[in-house]
């Protein structure tokens, strides 16, 4: 299921979760940071509103963007499988 990053702060305050939602950065040398989110069992890849991936430019934007939004885990993770 693809979840739009304007819906992301509500799907992370539902009650449907029981604990914090994990955040997935994946870095691609050209494009930047893709962002999914996983509550633990399933991974949901986090779009704009064009239905494309929600791509940061640096990790510090990422960070920025998602400081504000609740339940989110303090960790990040960055999966750098498709850097090269």
């Amino acid at each position: 299921m693809q979840l739009q990053f304007k819906e992301l702060e509500n799907y992370c305050d539902s009650l449907e979760h029981s604990g914090n939602i994990q955040v997935i950065l994946h870095a691609h040398y050209a494009k930047g940071f893709a962002l999914t989110v996983s509550d633990g069992t399933i991974e949901h890849p986090v779009t704009d509103e064009q239905n494309h991936p929600y791509w940061f430019r640096t990790v510090e934007m990422a960070l920025d963007e998602l400081a504000n939004i609740p339940f989110i885990s303090d960790k990040i993770m960055i999966d750098r499988t498709s850097w090269s």
